[in-house]
């Protein structure tokens, strides 16, 4: 009994080990019905992140301590997912699918940003070795830690045939400083997938106010 003991005790403190693990940036859109619906079958095609994004000259996805980094073709399916997954529930279109044989419309988009680049305050990295540190940031209610970041996407609408009908914009734009708990948060990715979803927003709700279109859509 007591050989297996031994063994059974380490294999559990391992796989205990492993579920505290690194967790990781999960894009989540939040997105609200703005207009009437457009009467059009809308046939997604894309959206992709720039080069400099894939190719790693450019930070994509979120930067901070004790979260794993996504890969960035995994991370951009993620979006690209979540993003038409939303798009379709927000009702701007009568549907949002991957395919149709004979569509009104193609929606196809770009990530040109996002990032986020969640950090303690340089001073908070020393304050536990300065005496009294921690108890001089709490009276003077300093904020321990800064997130900054950007998301800037586009949408282009195309008819059937290929014509372009209008190009869409979503940018928004962060820099919060905070003191995280570890019940109220922040967590990080916290500001990133809200600015995602602004930027969602606004292109919602330029599409649900586009005249131009909703012709297109009743020719």
């Amino acid at each position: 009994m007591d050989r297996l003991l031994g063994p059974c005790i380490v294999t559990l403190i391992i796989l205990a080990n492993g579920c505290g693990g690194e967790q990781k940036y999960v894009p989540t859109i939040t997105v609200f019905k703005t207009g009437p619906t457009i009467d059009a079958i809308a046939e997604f095609h894309n959206l992709s992140p720039v080069y400099a994004l894939l190719s790693g000259k450019k930070t994509f996805g979120l930067d901070a301590p004790t979260v794993e980094q996504v890969e960035p073709g995994e991370l951009a399916r993620q979006v690209e997912n979540e993003f038409l997954t939303k798009l379709d529930a927000a009702g701007v279109f009568s549907r949002v699918t991957r395919f149709d044989p004979h569509p009104d419309i193609i929606l196809s988009g770009r990530i040109i940003a996002l990032h986020e680049h969640y950090r303690p305050q340089s001073w908070a990295k020393i304050k536990d070795a300065v005496p009294y540190g921690g108890t001089i940031a709490q009276l003077l209610r300093l904020k321990t830690h800064v997130s900054t970041g950007e998301v800037h996407l586009t949408l282009v609408i195309l008819k059937a045939t290929g014509e372009v009908l209008g190009t869409y914009t979503g940018q928004s734009s962060f820099k919060e400083t905070f003191t995280p708990t570890k019940k109220a948060g922040p967590r990080p990715g916290t500001f990133l997938n809200r600015a995602l979803s602004e930027a969602v927003h606004q292109i919602q709700d330029q599409l649900s106010h586009d005249a131009e279109l909703r012709k297109v859509a009743f020719s």
